[in-house]
């Protein structure tokens, strides 16, 4: 039997580059993509890994590419849906373009995708789907409502995909990362003209949350959610703070959650949630 063959999408840096080293170190062959023709060399290298242009936004590239990665090794056997990127600020000063672009990246971009190996999946009746939400997803957190936005849609289309390709041995899962150390944040697209009566309570949150774990975790867990074989279970958490945010709010209750996270927010946790809440796990170099 030849190597498997898994696709992922924005393989330039953070997760998706981690991820493309993962599996080809696991003997995967890897379709790595990339924006930006000066990041084709991002996986120079690594013999298993055939690194393509493709920009999510471009819902035509999208749709034609499942054939395209299909060709590169005469197999798929798995997608993984990372590319995205992160929108912040009030939602009253997001300018009504910011919010389009955002969900053309982060919903209809993937959308796209889905549906350009759906095909490919349901006919070899095999095939995992891994669909990268976020921990934002699961709510509660200022100047990221759009982002959240964008998220929580991805995790809802992935409940409705698990049960609508259950039927063909397709599986389709969704990732919720936490805070992590990765590029995201320095390509952050912030809000233009925000209203001053914000800048005090966004400078103090944006305090909270300097410190940020080490992305090769999640990384980890993609692996582990294309091999685990599980059937049943379609959410994942990587990172301390995403591993233990549903927890919480299972164990508090929604009310008592966003109660205790709204304190938080508010440099004012409690020693409930701060007891119930890890630190993050920074990288060791």
């Amino acid at each position: 039997m030849s190597a498997q063959t898994v696709v992922i999408t924005g393989t330039s840096s953070g997760f998706g580059g981690l991820a493309v080293r993962r599996f080809a170190r696991a003997g995967w062959n890897v379709v790595a993509t990339v924006r930006k023709e000066s990041e084709l060399q991002a996986h120079d290298g690594i013999e298993s890994v055939r690194t393509l242009l493709l920009d999510v936004d471009d819902e035509a590239a999208d749709l034609a590419f499942g054939e395209r990665a299909l060709a590169q090794f005469g197999r798929v056997d798995a997608l993984i849906n990372n590319a995205g990127y992160f929108q912040a600020g009030p939602l009253e000063a997001t300018t009504m373009d910011q919010v389009r672009r955002q969900f053309q990246t982060n919903v209809f971009g993937l959308i796209a995708l889905n549906k350009a190996f759906i095909p490919i999946f349901r006919k070899q009746r095999s095939g995992v789907i891994v669909n990268v939400s976020s921990i934002s997803a699961d709510g509660g957190f200022p100047y990221t409502s759009n982002y959240q936005a964008s998220k929580a849609a991805v995790a809802s289309l992935t409940e409705g995909l698990h049960a609508e390709l259950a039927e063909f041995d397709v599986i389709v899962k969704a990732l919720h990362p936490g805070n992590h150390m990765t590029k995201i944040f320095s390509k952050t697209e912030v809000a233009p003209e925000i209203p001053a009566e914000y800048l005090p309570s966004m400078t103090l949150f944006n305090t909270l949350n300097t410190v940020r774990s080490d992305p090769a975790g999640t990384a980890d867990v993609m692996f582990q959610m294309v091999l685990d074989g599980n059937t049943k279970k379609v959410h994942y958490y990587s990172g301390p703070d995403g591993e233990a945010i549903p927890r919480v709010k299972q164990l508090l209750g929604q009310d008592w959650y966003f109660e205790e996270l709204s304190a938080r927010n508010r440099a004012e946790a409690s020693p409930l949630w701060n007891t119930l809440m890890p630190a993050p796990v920074a990288a060791s170099d």
